[in-house]
């Protein structure tokens, strides 16, 4: 006992530190789940084959010296503080200032197929500035920063300064002579979009039965268009407003979504930034969160039928 009462105080620094382990344990828990709302799961990015490692030793564009892997993305101190990003998992890369040419009504290049699913006929607004996961994405694969140059800490030297995007797939690669930057976001599938019954109902009525087009799906909420894919096509976080309202809130379905968000179609909508299967050319080579690009578009389109 007497050995106890003259150690107590390093006993209880020792109870302290437990605790407090215990206390950040679950903090960061807290914060890792709120990052999952945002962006998506671990995936197999530590492994050197995986496009988005991008540390020294990997088999694509690879750093010079650094061989930490978050590094590039994300900082557990000093992270990114930007209301766009809506809660970004601690961010740790600098953002594009491009502006982008975004989906509106009667923009003149749409490519034909967007026609088929009646887009012409749906937005009724100007879409805003990509937010959320969307921007983060932008940050690299809009080419028009370098992939090294990060916000907490000095810039990364590369084996390529800046990001080389090549089209159509927004495949990003080094030394080649067909690099280009990307703010044009009209000819792809759209982002930073709530998803919302005045979105669905407006799709819905560019179906021919509704006497006003052509098109041959109409959108849903992934939970019913599909709902064996409700389990692997999210909605993210999104500030844009379709209508009057923002996008589905908490609750739909099981809770899966977390409330204070309004949530819509994103970059990790459909893309997992931290799975890469190197076999599967058709889902994995692509980041996609489904088996395959099929079952991706049924997750949110169903068929024009009554």
């Amino acid at each position: 006992m007497k050995h106890l009462m003259n150690n107590r105080g390093s006993i209880l620094l020792t109870l302290a530190a437990v605790l407090a382990g215990i206390v950040l344990g679950v903090a960061v828990y807290g914060s890792w789940q709120d990052a999952e709302a945002i962006l998506g799961g671990s995936g197999n990015v530590t492994q050197n084959w995986n496009p988005h490692n991008l540390a020294e030793g990997s088999t694509g564009i690879e750093a010079t010296t650094e061989d930490r892997i978050c590094v590039f993305c994300h900082t557990p101190h000093n992270a990114l503080m930007d209301s766009s990003l809506i809660n970004g998992p601690l961010w740790n890369h600098q953002l594009s200032t491009a502006t982008y040419t975004t989906w509106s009504t009667g923009y003149a290049n749409r490519p034909p197929y967007n026609d088929n699913v009646g887009w012409v006929n749906v937005l009724s607004i100007q879409l805003d500035q990509p937010d959320g996961s969307s921007r983060m994405c932008m940050g690299c694969h809009d080419g028009t920063i370098g992939i090294g140059n990060i916000v907490s800490g000095a810039d990364i030297g590369m084996d390529l300064t800046n990001t080389c995007l090549l089209e159509p797939d927004g495949r990003l690669d080094k030394d080649n002579p067909n690099c280009k930057t990307v703010t044009d976001l009209s000819k792809k599938h759209i982002i930073s979009i709530p998803m919302n019954l005045d979105l669905i109902t407006n799709s819905a009525k560019s179906c021919p039965s509704a006497g006003s087009g052509t098109a041959t799906t109409k959108l849903s909420y992934p939970w019913e268009g599909d709902a064996a894919l409700a389990n692997s096509v999210f909605l993210r976080p999104t500030a844009t407003l379709y209508g009057p309202n923002p996008g589905v809130s908490s609750g739909f379905p099981n809770g899966k979504y977390k409330s204070g968000y309004s949530y819509g179609v994103q970059c990790s909508t459909c893309h997992d930034p931290h799975f890469w299967d190197p076999d599967d050319t058709d889902v994995g080579y692509k980041f996609l969160v489904t088996a395959n690009q099929n079952d991706l578009c049924k997750a949110c389109h169903d068929m024009c039928v009554p």
